[in-house]
C-alpha cells in the first residue's frame, strides 16, 4: 500500500494587484507581466496578481513576524503590464514594498492585505458597450504637426465627475470613455441631458514622448506592438507632471456617441 507525502510551505506574500478597467470592472482577460530579475509573480483564478518574491525581501517573504528591515514602502518595484484585449493599454505599475504587515491598519492603502488596485486605460481600439461617451482625441506637436505618442490625455467633466484618462498611441490617437454622461438637472422642470462639457489637456514628457512624421507611423505602431517592456507609467507622469498639463481647453461629450478632438501641443 503506498502512501502519499504532503509537504506544506509557509510563506507570506510581498502584494498583490487588482486591475481593472477605466469603468471599474475586473480585467478577466490574461496579461503579460515583465518584471525584473528575481522577482515572481503569478495569478489567482479571481484574476488579482501576487507579489510572491522579490530581490532584497527574502525575509520577509519567508517570516510572518514582520521582519525590521527594510522599512515598509522603502522598496521600489516596476512591473510592465501588456493585456492581451487590445481594448486595454499596456502600462508600467509602481509599488512600493514591502506592504504594511499591521493587521490592526488592514484597511490603510498601503497594507499587505488590500490588494492595490490598478487601472489599465483604453486603447483606441475599445469598444465600450451602453452609453459611454467615447471622445478620440489626436495630439499633435504645435511646431511640426508630428503624431506624439506617449502622451496622458484627460478629461475633467464639469460638476466634479470623475476624470477620464487615456494615453496617446503610435499615431498620436488616445481614446477617452467618459461614463454614465446623462444627468437630471435639479430643481423644478428638472430635464434630462446627453450632453456634458468639461476641460481637455494632455501631459507630454519630452523625455518619454515620440514624435512621428506621418510617414512614420507604420514602423512607430509595428514597434509599438512589440514592445513587452518600458511602458508609460501613467500615475506617476500624472503625479510629476499634472499642474503643468497644456493646453487647457474646453470639450464636450454626448452620451453613447463617439466624437473627436485634436491638441495641438508645445513643450511647456
Amino acid at each position: 500500500m503506498s502512501a502519499s507525502v504532503l509537504e506544506m510551505l509557509d510563506r507570506r506574500v510581498l502584494g498583490a494587484l487588482r486591475f481593472v478597467d477605466c469603468l471599474g470592472a475586473p480585467v478577466r482577460s490574461q496579461l503579460a507581466i515583465a518584471a525584473p530579475e528575481g522577482v515572481v509573480v503569478w495569478r489567482k483564478p479571481s484574476g488579482v496578481v501576487v507579489i510572491a518574491a522579490a530581490p532584497g525581501l527574502a525575509a520577509h517573504a519567508g517570516a510572518f513576524l514582520a521582519p525590521a528591515a527594510p522599512a515598509p514602502g522603502s522598496v521600489r518595484l516596476d512591473l510592465d503590464v501588456r493585456p492581451a484585449d487590445a481594448g486595454l493599454d499596456a502600462r508600467r505599475v509602481r509599488l512600493s514594498l514591502p506592504r504594511d504587515a499591521d493587521p490592526a491598519r488592514a484597511e490603510a492603502a498601503d497594507s499587505l492585505f488590500r490588494a492595490q488596485d490598478v487601472t489599465l486605460l483604453p486603447a483606441p481600439g475599445a469598444r465600450p458597450a451602453g452609453m459611454a461617451a467615447l471622445l478620440y482625441v489626436t495630439i499633435v506637436r504645435a511646431a511640426d504637426g508630428r503624431r506624439i505618442e506617449n502622451a496622458l490625455v484627460r478629461f475633467r467633466p464639469d460638476g466634479g465627475r470623475p476624470v477620464a484618462r487615456a494615453r496617446s498611441d503610435a499615431a498620436g490617437t488616445a481614446l477617452l470613455v467618459v461614463p454614465g454622461v446623462p444627468l437630471a438637472s435639479p430643481g423644478a422642470g428638472a430635464v434630462v441631458t446627453h450632453a456634458l462639457g468639461g476641460v481637455l489637456d494632455a501631459i507630454a514628457d519630452p523625455a518619454l514622448a515620440r514624435f512621428h512624421a506621418e510617414e512614420e507611423i507604420g514602423a512607430a505602431r509595428r514597434r509599438q506592438a512589440a514592445r513587452r517592456r518600458d511602458f508609460l507609467d501613467p500615475d506617476e507622469v500624472e503625479a510629476r507632471l499634472g499642474d503643468a498639463a497644456m493646453p487647457a481647453g474646453r470639450a464636450g461629450v454626448i452620451a453613447g456617441r463617439a466624437l473627436s478632438a485634436t491638441i495641438s501641443w508645445s513643450p511647456p
